[in-house]
């Protein structure tokens, strides 16, 4: 199907003209158009099915209830309503309610079909395109980065994007109907087209770096945002936002939806008034609410595309930079931290402070983790670049008595080929000093409050061996790396504590000792089975773990060396 503008299109952008001529079949546009319609034809017939139906004249013995009635509220937990009948015989409707609920409906069906298939189509368009070897044609091209990657998130999913321009016009009049303002509805709209752009940015990446799952690649990829969603939406509907995961829901707008809780979908009120970022009341006022929710999708998207901006001309290049995972740990750890305070501000944490503080530590915990996981596959060179800064290390050293010196020290810190352990510690410390902030500033006892010292002391040690562990792998002669490497890191984390829990093997017991070598030790110090914890078991396990990181970083060097050796010889032996 050829359309006048389209050429002008291709002077823009060419990447973008070449989506465009692709996907703009009239076969492809008529489908869309035929699965818009009826879609929203059989939403409209679904919510006209929900309404009561008044029975005939003399027939109305028993009270009929209905969320969509007028009538007096039968119970407070549950939204329906008593049907009263008019003047001429019918049941009195609220149409606002109703107009609301297919506002709502639309809402949440839009945000899933636009995130998930438009995922879905990107990371199968780069599957496509490597498979075809003319992704490496596209990098050659003169055209920028911006340009091409931007050409691709208008162009692949055009037809998801006229499934949603088809459907704007019901959107519309049923936000109207429900008396929201053109206001709130357009400042959704804005905050859904921030979302797809970080979510089809996160797509871009993730298609260029995991080439190695094949044709699993997009259904993997998709699979993780439906996940996401599903777990998002559900807590917008269930429960309140005031709380340390409220950074993690407003990566899906579901909570912004306008008039959310008003509708007869929500099950409970989620509380937007209540949510504070470092104490500033951020839903105590929409704007400022929406505002907040923009920059929080600008800031995470231009750190999306600072990897974009590595991966896609040099498919080698790791995600970040050490410097830029510093500054990129910083902004995690303010971000979600903000949330932490004040948290949950009512109820039974309100009045145990030492609960308060487990739980919000525990949470934040959890976010580090993947914070971490995140670093490792975004910061850890493959066996060549190893070798590569192995073979520089030794030329560097081999004219100085001190084998470590300032610049390999530098090099360790800065340096993108070495090796990246000493990179995650330095994010660990970085990551962790907050947490002892608000651990110190807790009203909690001093016994919780070296519990909660003892427990991120346990996790930072293993975060740290996992890191010398996956480096120690990457750097192994083996093919399928990425494969070993995820394997044993995804068993370092579930396999013990399943495998000692299927043994009956409690933390208070004398094999107990084992669990401080688990994922699970930093919640076993702060819940142990008996009450109470020894300072003495505890320290000598971070000894253990201390010493395993250290057989494991010796390990690490003395190959290192041996590479150099290796790769300086080879070298020397082809000038020969």
């Amino acid at each position: 199907m050829k359309f006048p503008w389209i050429d002008r299109i291709g002077d823009w952008n060419p990447q973008l003209l070449r989506e465009l001529n692709g996907r703009l079949k009239p076969r492809n546009v008529l489908i869309a158009i035929a699965i818009s319609l009826l879609g929203q034809f059989f939403l409209f017939q679904f919510f006209q099915t929900q309404l009561p139906i008044a029975p005939a004249p003399g027939e109305y013995k028993y009270p009929i209830f209905n969320q969509f009635c007028t009538g007096k509220r039968e119970y407070e937990s549950a939204r329906v309503y008593k049907c009263v009948l008019d003047s001429l015989g019918n049941f009195s409707i609220n149409w606002q309610q109703w107009w609301l609920s297919v506002f709502v409906f639309l809402s949440c069906v839009g945000i899933f079909a636009l995130l998930v298939i438009g995922t879905y189509m990107l990371i199968a368009d780069l599957t496509q395109e490597e498979r075809r070897g003319s992704l490496n044609f596209i990098r050659l091209s003169p055209e920028s980065t911006q340009r091409l990657l931007i050409g691709k998130m208008l162009g692949v999913p055009i037809l998801v994007y006229l499934l949603a321009a088809l459907a704007l016009p019901l959107h519309l009049v049923a936000g109207l109907s429900a008396q929201i303002s053109l206001g709130e509805i357009l400042a959704f709209y804005a905050v859904v087209v921030a979302c797809c752009i970080f979510f089809y940015s996160a797509a871009l990446l993730y298609g260029l770096v995991s080439n190695w799952l094949g044709g699993f690649q997009a259904w993997l990829g998709a699979g993780i945002v439906l996940g996401f969603l599903w777990l998002t939406s559900t807590l917008a509907i269930y429960t309140p936002i005031y709380n340390p995961i409220a950074w993690m829901r407003l990566f899906a707008p579901f909570d912004l939806i306008p008039h959310l809780a008003d509708n007869s979908i929500s099950y409970q009120n989620v509380q937007l008034e209540k949510l504070q970022w470092f104490h500033l009341p951020l839903g105590a006022n929409i704007p400022i609410l929406i505002a907040f929710a923009l920059l929080n999708y600008a800031l995470w998207t231009y750190w999306v595309w600072q990897g974009l901006q590595r991966c896609f001309r040099n498919p080698n290049a790791t995600i970040l930079s050490k410097r830029q995972s510093y500054l990129f740990t910083a902004c995690f750890t303010a971000s979600t931290l903000g949330f932490a305070l004040p948290g949950y501000t009512d109820g039974y944490l309100e009045n145990n402070p030492k609960e308060w503080l487990f739980q919000h530590l525990m949470m934040l915990s959890f976010f580090d983790l993947l914070l971490f996981l995140y670093l490792m596959a975004a910061l850890f060179p493959h066996r060549q670049a190893l070798q590569d800064w192995a073979r520089y290390r030794r030329e560097k050293v081999s004219t100085r008595k001190r084998f470590w010196n300032i610049s390999v020290l530098r090099d360790l810190v800065w340096h993108e080929k070495s090796p990246a352990v000493e990179a995650i510690a330095i994010n660990l410390v970085i990551a962790v000093i907050p947490l002892v902030g608000l651990i110190l500033v807790s009203p909690s006892e001093i016994d919780a409050k070296i519990s909660a010292f003892f427990s991120i002391g346990l996790a930072a040690s293993l975060v740290i061996i996992y890191a010398a562990l996956t480096q120690l792998i990457l750097f192994m002669k083996a093919q399928n790396r990425i494969f070993w490497a995820i394997g044993t890191i995804g068993s370092a984390l579930f396999l013990p504590p399943i495998i000692l829990g299927v043994l009956s093997i409690q933390p208070g017991t004398t094999a107990g000792f084992l669990w401080f070598f688990t994922a699970g030790a930093p919640i076993v110090v702060l819940y142990p089975p008996s009450g109470l914890m020894s300072s003495m078991m505890v320290c000598l396990a971070l000894l253990g773990q201390w010493t395993i990181f250290g057989v494991l970083n010796l390990q690490l060097n003395r190959q290192l060396r041996i590479a150099g050796e290796s790769a300086t010889k080879a070298l020397l032996a082809g000038k020969s």
